[in-house]
């Protein structure tokens, strides 16, 4: 294959879900390769065709773990599963209940400003509402002072650059929970001093 034509290939690869030399174990007809493995785009002539006029890559080609070929070529998705590296299992994210970032965030408020009497409250219903918290509170902290306390649960969804919130651990009903956040939006509601 030329130079060209793998950096085609390599382009159209994107259309894939694993990455190339991503670990996989192989489960497909080959039975005797059954096992670990990684992954490449498919350079047989078909794939490869299809490459070169502009269709996105759909099958992979097995390679040892040292990226020698072993000649099993057009490999269905369905026929590798992916083994996570050491790394990516490390840094899985693992989202908190709303019920359990609502409870931490009532302990905090409270913490930070004693005596303060804070009502918080999980979002109801359907879709992105039940994903909001609402704080409540009389006198006391300003807006400001309680959004610097609530802003850093806040997730931010998109790109990997976007900042995400910090783990939290909070005990609720005798059990630990520890991860990461999982409100979209928490609505501030203070009522005048009576």
């Amino acid at each position: 294959m030329t130079s060209a034509t793998a950096r085609r290939l390599s382009a159209a690869y994107l259309a894939l879900r694993l990455t190339p030399g991503a670990a996989v174990r192989y489960v497909g007809t080959a039975t005797r390769l059954h096992g670990p493995a990684t992954v490449q785009p498919c350079s047989c002539g078909m794939c490869a065709a299809d490459v070169l006029r502009g269709l996105p890559a759909t099958r992979y080609e097995l390679r040892t773990a040292d990226g020698r070929p072993t000649g099993v070529t057009h490999v269905r998705h369905t026929s590798v599963i992916p083994e996570p590296s050491e790394d990516e299992l490390m840094n899985a994210v693992l989202g908190l209940t709303m019920r359990a970032t609502a409870e931490y965030l009532r302990r905090l408020l409270r913490r930070t400003f004693p005596g303060v009497k804070f009502s918080v409250r999980r979002g109801r219903g359907h879709g992105m509402q039940r994903y909001e918290i609402t704080v409540g509170w009389s006198g006391g902290p300003s807006r400001t002072a309680v959004a610097t306390v609530t802003a850093p649960l806040l997730a931010q969804y998109g790109n990997p650059e976007q900042c995400r919130p910090a783990w939290i651990a909070v005990t609720v009903d005798g059990r630990r929970h520890f991860g990461e956040p999982s409100a979209s939006a928490i609505h501030l509601n203070r009522a005048p001093a009576a």
